[in-house]
């Protein structure tokens, strides 16, 4: 027996499912960098104070690299979780969430930060880049730069992490939500063909 399911209803449970993954990912994303900031800023704290004498300069050093590269995931995952919102909001007929300029800003300068003038603490846009469109994502950054340097309460110096990790956070419980609601209606519908 063929048996039918719409190809929009199939849509909007695929957008659903990636808003679900995304979500989780920013959930534990947020985690692992709040981890790794943490943990960065004690080793700074023990070294300047001479109290871990294995903490040397190459070691804080990599800290400093481990945590950047954790923030910039959760930049991407935070954007991406924004994109399948979006998405599913299309696939239910309904108006996008607003976009986060700032999260949208910082992926763009990230995304495009091989094509930056690198300095040894910022990235700014290359001479001559209004000529070619380069650097378009850095000039719309505090101070026309992205910080390459670790540290402070915002991530790349425009996001708070909080912030994201408590959108996240109700995202994932509008989603749970929204499948237990789902699966009551099909409980009560198994129920009615009895």
């Amino acid at each position: 027996m063929a048996f039918f399911i719409d190809p929009q209803i199939n849509a909007q449970h695929t957008a659903q499912e990636f808003v679900q993954r995304w979500a989780e990912a920013v959930l534990r994303q947020a985690a692992r960098t709040r981890e790794v900031r943490k943990k960065s800023a004690e080793d700074d704290r023990a070294h300047e104070r001479g109290e871990e004498p294995g903490l040397d300069s190459w070691t804080l050093t990599a800290n400093h690299r481990e945590l950047w590269t954790e923030e910039h995931m959760l930049v991407w995952a935070a954007h991406q979780l924004e994109r399948w919102r979006a998405r599913l909001a299309k696939e239910r007929g309904e108006t996008a969430p607003q976009e986060n300029e700032a999260l949208k800003d910082a992926r763009d300068a990230l995304e495009h930060l091989d094509e930056a003038a690198l300095g040894m603490d910022a990235a700014t846009p290359p001479e001559g880049a209004k000529k070619q469109n380069q650097g378009r994502a850095l000039r719309k950054l505090p101070g026309q730069a992205m910080s390459l340097n670790v540290g402070g309460d915002k991530l790349f110096e425009v996001l708070d992490p909080e912030v994201i990790d408590r959108e996240a956070l109700a995202v994932v419980a509008s989603i749970e939500a929204e499948l237990n609601d789902w699966a009551v209606d099909h409980y009560a519908e198994l129920m009615r063909g009895r």
